[in-house]
């Protein structure tokens, strides 16, 4: 049986809606037969905006449509989700104001090198008790880590109150680099269909953070990652200018600070040039410039950058990027290089399934090379 696509749910949500394709490529403002590649697997979504409108002409979330929360029989999200209860109990006692001593021994900072390799199966064993114990700037990191896990598993709701726990501590700590780490990891956590709003939000904690950035390290470090993060949602809400000038702030604040040292600065955030040129390669695919996007891509060298998973997430999205271009082999190929450096991020995310199904399907049997078959194995894909 093949792996359920984004194309395959759209295609049922459609049918669900009684809507013809036509119909549905016109209220999402897509060509007819774009939409119908998609639906027969042979394109993947290649735009997270895309998403976004064909959620919101068929009246879903884009969840529905990616498929989070995660099928539970797959045994590296299940294993994951297996933490999501205690970490639910854990954010209903700090909602009343209690906390319980931890169980186990673990480190805040153990905790962030877990959820920098995206290790989730490591950070489930740590994770509920660092959240049901910490308090004070320890507490803000680990709720950002808890959205992270949270967001991956496949409960963006506990991944927006981790967020919104960790505003309500960095208020009371009334400390500028905790309260744009938590701006930061709120702006993470909303949901695509409110791009526009996650700009808004991460504008206005850059702002309470910049008068403090000439003076603390750190606080530059978020006030850049948050010019990251508006940047994306910019290009999603469709706000190509201002997610250009969301990066160059971001790139000029780079420029003065260098890439981070071993630790991945503050929050193993990784803020620095290189993260910044993996942004601007993201950023620029998601507004359409695909052609500049791979260049940006080319002259990046993730390896400088001390922090796996924004490593990974470069290769998937130049990835995502060379495949809407029909430079398969190459996507192939930079696919794989992910999976080697976090196989567990990698191997489940809605997008690469779809993208590496699409290159299957398009090739001719006798085209499909040894590499295009271990990356159907890895994301579990059986031709039809």
């Amino acid at each position: 049986m093949d792996q359920i696509m984004i194309g395959d749910r759209v295609s049922y949500w459609r049918k669900r809606r009684g809507q013809s394709q036509t119909a549905l490529a016109g209220l999402a403002g897509i060509n007819h037969s774009y939409l119908s590649k998609i639906e027969n697997g042979v394109r993947p979504v290649e735009r997270r905006a895309t998403l976004v409108a064909l959620a919101e002409a068929l009246q879903v979330s884009v969840s529905e449509l990616t498929g989070r929360p995660g099928d539970p029989t797959d045994p590296a999200r299940a294993r994951a989700a297996a933490s999501i209860p205690a970490i639910r109990e854990a954010l209903i006692m700090r909602a009343v104001g209690q906390t319980r001593p931890p169980s186990k021994p673990a480190t805040v900072d153990q905790l962030l090198v877990t959820s920098a390799a995206a290790d989730y199966a490591a950070s489930a064993t740590i994770l509920p008790d660092l959240l049901a114990s910490t308090t004070g700037a320890e507490l803000v990191q680990v709720c950002y880590a808890a959205m992270s896990f949270c967001t991956y598993v496949g409960y963006g709701d506990l991944g927006r109150e981790a967020a919104r726990l960790a505003l309500a501590t960095a208020e009371e700590l009334d400390d500028p680099r905790w309260i744009a780490v938590a701006g930061w990891a709120h702006a993470q956590a909303l949901p695509p269909e409110t791009a526009g709003l996650a700009v808004t939000l991460a504008r206005q904690a850059a702002e309470r953070v910049q008068p403090y950035i000439g003076r603390d390290t750190a606080a530059r470090q978020a006030y850049g990652m948050l010019h990251l993060i508006a940047a994306l949602r910019a290009a999603i809400a469709g706000m190509p200018a201002d997610a250009v000038s969301h990066l160059d702030e971001a790139e000029a604040e780079a420029a003065t600070l260098g890439d981070p040292g071993a630790d991945g600065g503050l929050c193993r955030l990784g803020f620095g040039p290189t993260n910044v040129a993996i942004w601007r390669s993201t950023v620029l695919s998601e507004i359409g410039d695909v052609e500049q996007s791979a260049a940006v891509a080319r002259r990046v060298e993730p390896g400088r950058l001390p922090i796996p998973n924004r490593q990974a997430m470069f290769w998937v999205d130049y990835g995502r990027t060379l495949a809407t271009l029909n430079r398969d082999d190459e996507a192939v190929a930079a696919f794989l290089r992910a999976e080697t450096v976090c196989p567990q991020l990698v191997r489940l995310l809605p997008t690469v399934q779809s993208t590496i199904g699409a290159i299957w399907r398009r090739k001719r049997r006798a085209a499909v090379t040894p590499q295009l078959r271990r990356a159907a194995e890895m994301i579990g894909f059986r031709h039809r």
